[in-house]
């Protein structure tokens, strides 16, 4: 087994694994009926993050190809991390322990928790990235930040991966001017304009596409709203972000992913004049993502 902390204010709760790549592995409302999971919760003593709630990404998101890339003028291998993926992905901050720097749940203090990694296994990203989780009444409030400790300069990139159940009913609505289509290994091909009432115009409340999709939007917004009618649940998303990506295998799955990301997907094989998003930090600077989640069952704030 493995440690777990918990976050309680009497509306949310959320367990954290820190040893997990500091992943959630259960985000409730907590109604009179009892608790009612508002991202895919994890089974018991399941230690995959791909099978829990959500969990951070940093130093990077999504794929890099040709296992690494060039930056000025050096190049920078990258392994494969995840089995059955030849490309490395999402960085390696789901794959480590993360530190506890502080949890406080006092009743003059909304309920967080701090934590914090400390990565340089991984060049040219030499970094201490903090995350914190905060419950702020019916929201959660999540809060990635990276700051570089390497010398010289380096590109980065955050996101986080939450995982939502996938029901017949299940919709969507985020507001995106573009999407990148895709090749068979899932790396971006050619960017399009997202058309009206195509299936994948989330403009306006729709439902998920029927076949696979695993593509990077771009130009959102940074306003999303999830809803499952017949439970009578739907989830508001906020984020200081302007691309997100949508997973899911096809409709008969039982979950798909909404990532709130910084930048484009293989973003670090991208000319550096291409507005890939990525952000090059040099030493002591920092790049921050927020997100939040607010939740509403029937007619009342989660």
């Amino acid at each position: 087994m493995y440690e777990t902390l918990t976050l309680d204010n009497g509306q949310l709760s959320v367990v954290v694994a820190p040893e997990l790549g500091a992943s959630l592995v259960r985000f409730d409302a907590l109604t009179p009926a009892g608790p009612v999971a508002l991202m895919r919760p994890g089974g018991t003593g399941e230690r995959d993050p791909n099978r829990l709630a959500m969990y951070p990404l940093v130093p990077w998101s999504n794929r890099i190809a040709e296992g690494g890339f060039e930056w000025r003028g050096r190049h920078y291998p990258l392994a494969a991390n995840l089995p059955g993926e030849p490309l490395p992905i999402h960085g390696d901050g789901w794959q480590r322990p993360w530190q506890v720097e502080a949890q406080h749940e006092s009743s003059q203090h909304e309920p967080e928790l701090r934590l914090s990694l400390r990565s340089w296994q991984q060049p040219p990203f030499d970094y201490r990235a903090e995350l914190t989780y905060r419950l702020d009444n019916a929201a959660l409030e999540v809060t990635l930040t990276v700051t570089h400790l390497g010398e010289g300069a380096a590109p980065y990139g955050l996101g986080l991966h939450p995982w939502f159940p996938r029901t017949a009913d299940v919709r969507l609505e985020a507001e995106a001017e573009g999407v990148w289509e895709v090749d068979a290994d899932q790396l971006p091909t050619a960017w399009r304009r997202v058309s009206p009432g195509e299936p994948w115009d989330f403009a306006c409340e729709a439902a998920l596409p029927e076949r696979r999709i695993d593509n990077l939007f771009t130009g959102w917004i940074g306003e999303a709203r999830l809803c499952w009618p017949q439970r009578d649940i739907s989830l508001s998303i906020t984020a200081n972000a302007t691309r997100y990506l949508v997973f899911s295998p096809d409709a008969q799955a039982d979950f798909f992913c909404f990532e709130p990301v910084s930048h484009a997907v293989n973003a670090h094989r991208f000319d550096e004049s291409s507005g890939h998003g990525l952000v090059v930090l040099y030493t002591g600077q920092s790049h921050t993502l927020h997100c939040r989640f607010q939740g509403l069952v029937g007619n009342r704030s989660a």
